[in-house]
């Protein structure tokens, strides 16, 4: 437990690590160094991409401002924005507005990506529901091919003051800058030498903010789950971990991983996935999903066993993967993944230690562990 406690502080003093970011950079080399301690292979992959930069992002009435964020995958404006009447996404003004659940664009070809790229609306306003109502940003799965007009992202907690200006019909100024520039992040990746087929741990790595409940949770079990299979006198199976960038900016790095390595996505033994919020505070709700004909189910014994609440555990046979445990599904693998709830998710308020609760933390890492002993043995 104390040597859980340390990762959780150690990981968020990083502060944000958007892909590519000062935080992505520091994070990458920490975690690295805690592999290679466990492990005698254990690597930085680079991986280079498109990254946007924001720019001034804003909605503006009279001397009334809103800051907010671009839409990484979406259009941008001219400097002086777009300007007129505010309503409902899908009504007639020529700026669409809604509230909406960061959770709701998890997936490539979700409603509301579909909904911009059909849209009259010559630019977007959405506001991000949490927890606190900080600004918790989409995924942009679309990097690479930006499409649809500007999205503006505010906070959840700015959503009433956008309820009134249409209210009172009010024409507004809506400004979303930005560039694009060449950038480079990185993989972790650690081997264990074995001769049966790959056992591959799997998680993502960067994210929006600081975001230490949505990603140290599953990071911290990856971790811990290498570190029981390293220890194992008599070990078979060759073991894969990954540690995977740009989740926010539509799996870059897994991306890349498997178009280097097709083998370790459908012809690994197994894929165990720790997605996202596992262990997050106020919401224990957690989703184990397989689609592998009964490890789920074998996977909440062992959660239960390690002190999970039963009763918060879900398990589900097939389905639609989420998180990279998509990219799996896609290519044919064996997986098991499992992901949590959170209150804070994408928000900036999502920190050490008021959004982790440890005990569960660390019952889901001693669980995941067993599993990938029994797996790997």
């Amino acid at each position: 437990m104390d040597r859980a406690a340390a990762f959780f502080s150690n990981y968020d003093a990083f502060g944000p690590r958007r892909a590519a970011s000062e935080g992505d950079l520091a994070s990458s080399q920490w975690l690295a160094a805690q592999c290679a301690s466990i492990a005698p292979i254990a690597a930085r992959v680079e991986v280079g991409f498109q990254r946007f930069m924001p720019g001034e992002a804003y909605l503006s009435v009279g001397g009334e401002w809103v800051d907010g964020l671009p839409l990484f995958d979406a259009g941008l404006t001219l400097s002086d924005g777009v300007m007129g009447a505010i309503g409902p996404l899908g009504s007639d003004a020529p700026i669409g507005f809604a509230r909406m659940s960061p959770a709701m664009a998890s997936l490539p070809g979700n409603a509301f990506s579909q909904e911009r790229a059909s849209t009259r609306h010559q630019a977007i306003v959405i506001a991000l529901t949490t927890r606190e109502g900080g600004l918790a940003p989409l995924n942009a799965h679309d990097l690479d091919r930006p499409y649809g007009p500007p999205v503006l992202q505010i906070a959840g907690r700015d959503a009433d003051r956008v309820d009134r200006l249409i209210a009172l019909g009010a024409q507004v100024r809506v400004v979303v800058l930005g560039r694009r520039e060449p950038a480079v992040s990185h993989n972790v990746r650690v081997e264990l030498p074995g001769e049966r087929p790959e056992l591959l741990l799997l998680t993502p790595r960067t994210s929006w903010w600081t975001s230490t409940a949505e990603r140290a949770g599953g990071i911290w079990a990856w971790v811990e789950s290498l570190r029981a299979l390293a220890a194992l006198p008599e070990r078979r199976c060759r073991v894969v971990a990954l540690a995977t960038c740009g989740h926010e900016l539509g799996h870059i790095g897994a991306h890349q991983a498997f178009a280097q390595e097709p083998e370790l996505a459908n012809r690994s033994a197994l894929v165990i996935h720790l997605g996202a919020n596992l262990g997050a505070a106020v919401e224990p709700a957690l989703t184990v999903r397989s689609n592998v004909p009964g490890l789920a189910d074998r996977m909440a014994v062992l959660l239960v066993a390690a002190g999970y609440p039963s009763d918060a555990i879900a398990a589900v046979t097939g389905g639609k993967a989420g998180g990279e445990a998509h990219e799996i599904e896609q290519r044919g693998g064996r997986y098991l993944s499992l992901i949590g709830s959170n209150p804070w998710f994408h928000a900036p308020e999502d920190r050490w230690p008021a959004s982790i609760t440890l005990e569960h933390a660390t019952a889901i890492s001693r669980a995941v562990s067993a599993m990938a002993v029994q797996q790997a043995g």
